[in-house]
C-alpha cells in the first residue's frame, strides 16, 4: 500500500459541496479501531469559511498521525455544514485530538461549533470491521451523537447500537 494522501472529490453536481478523502476507505482494520464522526450544521457562510480554513491545518496534523487509518471531510458552504468522519488506531485519536492544530482549533474556534444558531454533533465509537459510508456516519452522529444546539448540551453521546443501523 503507498503513501496516504488528501484527494479532492468535488461535487459535479453542486458547486457549493466537496469532499476530501484520506487513505483508503477498503483497509483491513487494526485491533479494536475506533471510529469518531464530527458534524456541526447551520453555519452561516463566514463561520463554514472559518471551520474550512482551521481544517486545512488539521489536516496537516492528520498527515503526521501514524494511527489514522482512513478520513472523509465533506462540507458544503451553501448549506453550512462541515461532516469529518475519521478511523483510528485505538490508542492514537486522543493524542491527536489532545495536541497540535487540533487541540488549538477546539479552543479557539469553539464559537465556530457553539455559537449562534449552530448545532454540533461528536460521536466516538469502537468500530466492528465496517467503516459506515458518509451517509450512515451521518444518521449515527445525528442518532447517537453528543448534541449541542447553540452552546447548549442537549444530549450526551450514547453507545450506538450501530448494528440495527447498517442493517436496515
Amino acid at each position: 500500500m503507498g503513501e496516504k494522501k488528501f484527494v479532492a472529490h468535488p461535487n459535479s453536481q453542486n458547486k457549493f459541496e466537496g469532499m476530501i478523502t484520506y487513505g483508503d476507505r477498503d483497509i483491513e482494520l487494526s485491533e479494536n479501531p475506533l471510529i469518531s464522526i464530527t458534524l456541526g450544521e447551520r453555519f452561516s457562510v463566514w463561520k463554514t469559511i472559518v471551520n474550512a480554513v482551521v481544517s486545512q491545518f488539521v489536516m496537516k496534523q492528520m498527515k503526521k498521525s501514524s494511527g489514522l487509518l482512513y478520513a472523509e471531510l465533506k462540507g458544503n458552504i451553501k448549506e453550512g455544514y462541515g461532516f469529518t468522519l475519521t478511523v483510528w488506531e485505538s490508542k492514537a485519536m486522543v493524542p491527536f485530538r489532545d495536541r497540535g492544530a487540533h487541540k488549538f482549533a477546539m479552543r479557539f474556534f469553539s464559537w465556530v461549533f457553539y455559537g449562534g444558531k449552530s448545532q454540533a454533533y461528536f460521536l466516538t465509537y469502537k468500530a466492528d470491521d465496517v467503516i459506515p459510508t458518509s451517509e450512515e456516519a451521518y444518521q449515527l452522529v445525528k442518532e447517537y451523537g453528543k448534541f449541542i444546539d447553540g452552546g447548549k448540551l442537549v444530549r450526551k453521546a450514547k453507545n450506538p447500537a450501530k448494528q440495527n443501523i447498517l442493517e436496515n
